[in-house]
């Protein structure tokens, strides 16, 4: 059946491939051209089956880098969509190791058949009362348009198969690439298993000689750029409170400080193609008090350091977090903070400070440069619950998104290729069985090509909880321990922020989470009863790793300091312990054990009211980064914990009855998520958290042959 423009039905739900619609028993949805285009290969070949190769042939041109993740998420969103409008039918079945097909035969309709079957009458007095609300909603629009980017528009980018190289492999993580103006030199950040963060400097003439190191400090060093004649190095770097600009001869070794970076919000820098300024983000203290940034201009060829800032016009409260010169230095772009804490890409002029918006709203950005010799952007953002490159015509107007997964901190080359490092770091929900006398090792419990992280099981439930980006972003799910039976439990908007620190309550009708939003956490509740997410209102900000008490009626929680109970309401039941504690949990028989560092563990006895320490010689990898599992057939009570070691990172345990610590398993350095949890599934045994699939991030070089003209 030909279904490029025809309109048709499946099922109850009429299909016009021509608007991208979807319309069901009187109800429709949009939906991306590519589902449609996907749908109609499915169609196309009822009542046979379509394998996925020939699906991403298809759909995604052959383009298997892309296609993989895109084809599952494509397939997710037909079925949800199908799902919303026919809750009773199932129209596209999943076949193992084959592929999919539709279940419901296709029938060619007319297009006023179609318009037959979803139409409807309006009467004189309805069209007035119609015309006067369209009335209303044009000068609404109108209004809002004044305060939106400028007109953009959506490009595809096809990347063909084996057009990325792979420019660093060292075990570690290489990261903000910047390459001299002959390409003659790279120059990058490297964190090296077991060392701190340091820069390093490969010759591209010679990739198969080592890199050499340039700095060895107590900072971690970030963003490089050189000089146009690569003799010298300007960089940023950090410690706990300080960042500072760095200028490094490459000739004889010397450094010095030219001025101090923002050490509360991201830093970031550039310099001019004649090498005769450089730009960087520095922290202001604004006229009502709060830290905002500045665009710093420092004149390199001064004989006393001299710096100016761009003119703040429009928005001197605003903050600044990437920043790239034009290439003729009357320009930058920066990313700037927006509503809600989103990000987007603003255009300003260097002397007036007169700014233009480009972009939507992200939910980041990482990193952005100017094409050296033309009005085109390279940068990295967050959407939809992934990190990708993208491509901006600043001209034209015209937004692509590469589909390039992870791509970070791009960097053009004199030729305009891009050189980026790769932080595709998705996460996967690991088992590990323990209480076995034979060794085992981690194995993946979901497979889902999506992030899924902060696991907790619950018994009375018999379900796995935890937060994946599956649906475009941060929800909540659970899943039988068998990895069968996912259900997504919430719908947050997709720029709302990000789910953390979901759990239980014992009973296993309410799971308590935090969502991460525009600086601050706000608590919730979900309940299984009626299926719906409630806001706890707490009279702090930072709601700190909640977690139930075992009846099930309240709620530990930290505001960073202290740790507080409170009911489900959001009443205040006062202090649940008088030390300092940033999280506690309660056991059965009602004592709280505690941390307020990583290297103790507290218990305030339920009897007697007294606080003392547990544990006084453990190494938490992060202070709320421990599990207690309450005595069974195997143990008398165990703390298992994360324990980081240069070279390796482990999983231990305190045995409460021997009071020692053992290994359980040592594991590659970052092989797992510190803040995302451990939790125990009794009857199968399994020690489950969150590890990354691979932890290694390396620097990639996509040839400007491919990029868009």
């Amino acid at each position: 059946m030909e279904t490029s423009n025809r309109v048709y039905q499946l099922g109850s739900c009429i299909v016009n491939p021509l608007e991208n619609k979807l319309i069901c028993n009187g109800s429709e949805q949009l939906l991306q051209p590519k589902f449609i285009e996907l749908l109609a290969c499915l169609v196309a070949r009822y009542p046979e089956p379509i394998t996925r190769e020939e699906l991403i042939n298809n759909v995604w041109e052959g383009n298997f880098y892309v296609g993989e993740k895109a084809l599952t998420n494509a397939i997710w969103h037909l079925r949800k969509a199908f799902k919303e409008l026919d809750p009773e039918q199932t129209y596209i079945e999943t076949l193992r190791k084959t592929g999919y097909r539709v279940l419901l035969k296709p029938e060619p309709i007319g297009t006023a058949d179609k318009e037959k079957s979803v139409g409807f009458r309006i009467t004189a007095a309805q069209f007035r009362q119609l015309f006067v609300a369209l009335c209303v909603i044009s000068l609404v629009v109108m209004y809002w348009l004044f305060s939106l980017p400028a007109k953009q528009t959506n490009s595809s980018f096809v990347l063909p198969l084996n057009s990325i190289e792979s420019v660093t492999a060292s075990p570690g993580r290489e990261i903000y690439p910047s390459i001299s103006d002959d390409q003659h030199y790279l120059v990058y950040s490297w964190r090296q298993l077991g060392k701190p963060n340091n820069l390093y400097l490969r010759d591209l003439h010679f990739p198969e000689h080592p890199a050499k190191q340039l700095t060895d400090s107590p900072f971690t060093e970030g963003r490089s750029v050189f000089s146009p004649d690569a003799n010298t190095l300007y960089y940023y770097r950090m410690a706990s409170d300080v960042c500072e600009i760095v200028k490094l001869s490459l000739v004889n070794a010397t450094s010095v400080v030219l001025g101090e970076c923002s050490n509360n919000y991201a830093p970031d820098l550039d310099i001019s193609s004649d090498g005769k300024t450089l730009a960087y983000i520095a922290d202001h203290t604004s006229k009502t008090g709060d830290y905002v940034t500045r665009i710093k201009l420092l004149d390199l060829q001064a004989k006393q350091t001299k710096e100016t800032v761009i003119p703040c016009n429009d928005d001197c409260e605003t903050v600044y977090e990437s920043v790239s010169f034009s290439p003729d230095a009357q320009r930058v772009v920066v990313t700037r903070n927006v509503k809600n804490n989103q990000k987007a890409l603003f255009l300003i002029d260097v002397k007036t400070g007169q700014s233009q918006r480009l972009t939507h709203d992200f939910v980041d950005i990482h990193g952005v440069d100017w094409h050296p010799s033309k009005e085109q952007l390279a940068f990295s953002a967050v959407e939809g619950g992934k990190r990708y490159g993208y491509f901006f015509d600043i001209k034209n107007k015209t937004l692509i998104n590469t589909q390039i997964a992870g791509m970070s901190s791009p960097n053009y080359s004199s030729d305009g290729s891009v050189y980026y490092h790769q932080w595709d770091l998705d996460k996967v929900i690991t088992r590990l069985k323990i209480d076995e006398q034979v060794a085992n090792s981690p194995f993946s419990m979901l497979s889902t090509n999506f992030s899924s992280l902060f696991p907790e099981y619950n018994q009375q439930q018999n379900k796995l909880l935890y937060v994946s980006n599956e649906s475009g972003s941060s929800q909540l799910w659970i899943v039988n321990p068998d990895s069968s039976s996912r259900k997504q439990l919430t719908d947050f908007a997709h720029n709302t922020g990000e789910v953390r620190d979901p759990t239980w309550s014992a009973d296993g009708r309410y799971i308590l989470f935090s969502l991460y939003d525009n600086g601050s956490t706000r608590l919730y509740i979900y309940d299984f009863k009626v299926e719906q997410s409630q806001q706890i209102k707490l009279p702090f900000s930072h709601a700190i790793k909640p977690k139930f008490s075992t009846d099930s009626q309240h709620i530990l929680v930290s505001d960073g300091d202290y740790l507080y109970r409170y009911d489900l309401t959001g009443k205040s039941l006062g202090k649940a312990v008088e030390v300092p504690a940033q999280y506690g949990v309660e056991t059965q028989s009602g004592d709280i054990l505690f941390t307020n560092s990583r290297h103790a563990i507290w218990i305030k006895h339920h009897d007697t009211g007294v606080e003392e320490m547990l544990v006084n010689d453990i190494k938490l990898a992060r202070s709320y980064a421990w599990l207690l599992v309450a005595k069974n057939a195997y143990h008398k009570g165990r703390i298992y914990y994360y324990k980081e070691r240069l070279g390796d990172y482990r999983i231990s345990y305190y045995d409460l009855a021997s009071k020692q610590h053992y290994d359980l398993i040592a594991l590659p350095e970052r092989a797992y998520s510190r803040s995302s949890g451990l939790t125990y599934i009794p009857n199968e045994r399994w020690l489950v958290y969150t590890a990354y699939l691979s932890p290694e991030i390396e620097i990639k070089r996509l040839p400007a042959a491919y990029l868009p003209k």
